[in-house]
């Protein structure tokens, strides 16, 4: 089976504006059959997860999982389908990267920013939310360094960012 996995990173805090496209988000990914993968907390990453557990029936590929940042599931949204502690703080952003085909920036402070470079460094595709609060539109259309040359993928909502990552799929 052939699981591929999208990763939503966002801030932490409950932002209305940055959750409502993160649930919407969610919901599609299930729907298209991927896995989401998060930092596990709340905020972007809980509304997301909300939004893909909330997808009745779910396809079997369409699993929930956090990558927690310390030893147990203490702090974890309640939406995930498989809980994986790591004990390694914020270290933790780069294995929610790794762990990704795709990356999907919604809104984001300096956790968010540590996730984006990991995903540039480690060649993963990028799509950036702009007309949103964060480094997903600071950085949106924008190419960081030399190590690529492709930028980041601006997308304004939800339906073009699934789109996008869709036509990502059927490139590999």
């Amino acid at each position: 089976m052939n699981i591929k996995t999208v990763g939503i990173i966002g801030d932490s805090a409950e932002k209305p504006e940055l959750n409502s496209i993160a649930e919407k988000m969610g919901i599609l990914i299930a729907k298209a059959g991927y896995t989401l993968i998060t930092g596990g907390r709340d905020g972007v990453m809980g509304a997301a997860s909300r939004g893909a557990r909330s997808v009745d029936p779910r396809p079997e590929t369409a699993r929930v999982i956090g990558i927690m940042p310390g030893t147990d599931e203490k702090g974890s949204n309640p939406y995930l389908d498989y809980i994986i502690p790591t004990g390694v703080g914020w270290a933790r952003n780069q294995i929610v990267v790794l762990s990704s085909d795709i990356i999907v920036a919604i809104g984001g402070g300096a956790g968010t920013l540590s996730e984006i470079s990991y995903s540039w460094v480690y060649n993963k595709p990028i799509l950036a939310f702009t007309g949103v609060e964060g480094w997903s539109n600071n950085l949106a259309g924008k190419v960081i360094d030399y190590k690529r040359t492709d930028p980041l993928i601006k997308v304004t909502t939800p339906e073009e960012a699934i789109k996008k990552i869709k036509e990502i799929f059927s490139d590999q």
